[in-house]
């Protein structure tokens, strides 16, 4: 068994090669892409560049063996694989997000691999960085005080799981005895919480599953790493039912379409999109984007308080203070 271990990590650090390795291993770089056209891209706190080149036999054969550590295969009739990567780096396993695609539904292997964050950063740095405004990160840090629900709202890539990092640390200083039960497809949360349960998504429990489950384990808080699906009605259920101080991340152009954007994932359940039960839930909604005018590439540009739902009105938000 040491011995396949050892063969099978071989194999991956040789397909990968040392140019994307040292990418890996960079702590500035939480993402390595590759086009159809080979050329390779990093991203990260210094934004993104380009990054060399790899050839397309090279890209399948990583592809192929990624696939068969997960006992899965990426053919012309599978052209596509999504899954982790588990490298062991100076002496200890790392984690990755994997996704690739292969002909026909490219012209050329093409991947995204996606790091989870190295460090947790602190809502007093994301001020520090501008990221937050002084105001902001008070009310951040007031609303889990009290234990109101907060869901982080943007678009890929711009630092939703990053900022959600931040506020469970938020909650670990403010509420060190908290037990916390995370939800994820793919491990990217950090919570620092001494009591935490972390659960993951598989073929045979799914994200709605797990909600499910995770209210048997008595948790105080349910964090759900991004929530994309029918889950959505889960969700709002357990955050309403004796669970608040919740937090979650939801992808979105704004913060009131972000709460559209929530009914229509209810829909997804097939129940109606319960607008009074989302303003009962949700207390706080944090919208933060991609922009070249920030110091770090990004900004929280809009915070919303929900105050609750009125038929003739709609959602009555109110400017969080």
């Amino acid at each position: 068994m040491l011995r396949e271990h050892w063969v099978t990590q071989n194999k991956l650090k040789l397909d990968l090669g040392e140019h994307v390795l040292s990418a890996l291993l960079d702590e500035e770089v939480y993402e390595v892409l590759l086009n159809p056209d080979g050329k390779l891209w990093v991203d990260g706190y210094r934004g993104k560049r380009r990054y060399g080149s790899m050839a397309a036999s090279a890209a399948q054969n990583l592809i192929n063996t990624i696939a068969s550590v997960s006992n899965e295969t990426v053919t012309h009739r599978n052209p596509s694989f999504s899954g982790e990567l588990w490298i062991e780096m100076e002496g200890e396993f790392k984690l990755f997000r994997f996704q690739a695609f292969i002909p026909p539904v490219v012209a050329y292997p093409a991947f995204a691999i996606r790091k989870r964050a190295g460090r947790t950063i602190a809502l007093e740095q994301f001020v520090r960085d501008e990221i937050l405004n002084p105001l902001q990160g008070k009310i951040i840090k007031d609303f889990v005080e009290r234990r109101k629900s907060i869901i982080v709202i943007g678009g890929t890539q711009s630092g939703k799981t990053t900022l959600c990092n931040a506020i469970l640390d938020c909650v670990a200083k403010v509420h060190p005895d908290d037990r916390v039960v995370l939800i994820e497809d793919t491990q990217e949360l950090q919570c620092n919480v001494e009591d935490c349960v972390a659960l993951r998504s598989s073929p045979l429990r799914s994200m709605n599953d797990l909600i499910f489950d995770s209210m048997r384990m008595r948790p105080d808080r349910i964090v759900i790493g991004e929530v994309r699906g029918k889950e959505a009605y889960s969700l709002i259920k357990a955050w309403n039912t004796g669970h608040p101080g919740g937090i979650s991340t939801l992808h979105a152009n704004s913060t009131l379409s972000g709460l559209l954007r929530l009914e229509q994932l209810i829909l997804e359940a097939g129940v109606p999109a319960l607008p009074e039960a989302v303003a009962e839930a949700v207390n706080l909604l944090v919208f933060i984007q991609k922009t070249n005018k920030a110091k770090k590439g990004r900004q929280v540009t809009d915070m919303l308080e929900l105050k609750g739902y009125d038929k003739t009105h709609g959602y009555l938000t109110a400017a969080p203070a």
